[in-house]
């Protein structure tokens, strides 16, 4: 049985070996030319330099055979390799050719990027309250044609609400949990999903993306009626916030089936799985 000094060691190694992996899929895998190749090289160099995590980094990526120009913070790394390397949004559920899909927690844009690539005549409707992630989503989705931004967060009601800022863009939350204890506030807008699919004339929501730092069953239920409308839904759970049954029995009980969850790389410590629900009503 290992002690507490060779469990750390272990689990040290196993990081930097995931690391290295992940490192080697994004630079072989999605880099779509040598200065993205080095770019990608000098970021993971650069990892233990918590200074430099703002430090602004252009990339050309490429999903599916289309090659996409993407800006990001150096700390953004950890995110392009849970959704790219780890494919955190691949799915069992089949979408269809020109799906619409909402993506709530759209951050700088990386989800995005993999649904556009995946699907580039999506009707893509991005919603992201955050100043800091804004700068980014917004030159990003200038090369997604079917995306629409919106710079609001996604809740149970209309309104106003105080967003925690994090440490990091993808920590900001609505939540007063731990990963935001302490930081800066800001107040912004919220709405609900049934009210947006009203004003839009949205019919049916082909793919609902949750990843919103524990916002995830207050966007349930702002959908009220329409979660009916809803076909697939994919994303993280975060359990240091929310009830995972209680979100799970939301589901079932709105006639979803749940068909997978899983953990990621760090997920068990950071409290948070993924899943994907389909609409079996």
């Amino acid at each position: 049985m290992l002690n507490d000094f060779e469990h750390e060691l272990m689990e040290y190694f196993t990081d930097k070996l995931f690391r290295l992996h992940e490192a080697a899929t994004l630079i072989s895998c999605y880099a779509a030319d040598w200065t993205s190749r080095l770019k990608l090289i000098n970021i993971y160099r650069s990892l233990s330099k918590h200074e430099t995590y703002d430090h602004p980094i252009s990339l050309n990526l490429k999903i599916q055979g289309h090659t996409y120009p993407f800006c990001m913070r150096l700390s953004d790394i950890f995110i392009l390799g849970e959704i790219l390397f780890e494919q955190q949004y691949s799915m069992k559920s089949r979408l269809p050719e020109a799906p619409t899909i909402i993506d709530a927690g759209g951050n700088v844009g990386i989800s995005a990027l993999w649904f556009a690539g995946h699907y580039p005549q999506a009707n893509l409707h991005i919603f992201e309250p955050a100043s800091d992630n804004l700068a980014y989503l917004k030159k990003n989705a200038r090369f997604w044609p079917g995306a629409r931004i919106f710079e609001t967060a996604l809740g149970r009601r209309g309104g106003e609400v105080v967003l925690h800022m994090g440490k990091f863009g993808g920590m900001h939350s609505l939540m007063k949990n731990a990963l935001a204890k302490g930081s800066a506030e800001k107040v912004v807008r919220v709405g609900t999903l049934a009210d947006h699919m009203a004003e839009f004339k949205i019919n049916k929501i082909d793919l609902l993306k949750l990843d919103i730092e524990g916002s995830e069953l207050d966007v349930l239920i702002g959908l009220g009626n329409r979660i009916n409308d809803v076909s697939v839904i994919v994303g993280e759970v975060h359990e240091a916030i929310i009830d995972p049954e209680d979100f799970f029995s939301y589901l079932r009980e709105g006639g979803f089936k749940v068909l997978w969850t899983r953990r990621f790389h760090g997920s068990k410590e950071q409290q948070v799985h993924g899943f994907e629900a389909v609409n079996v009503a």
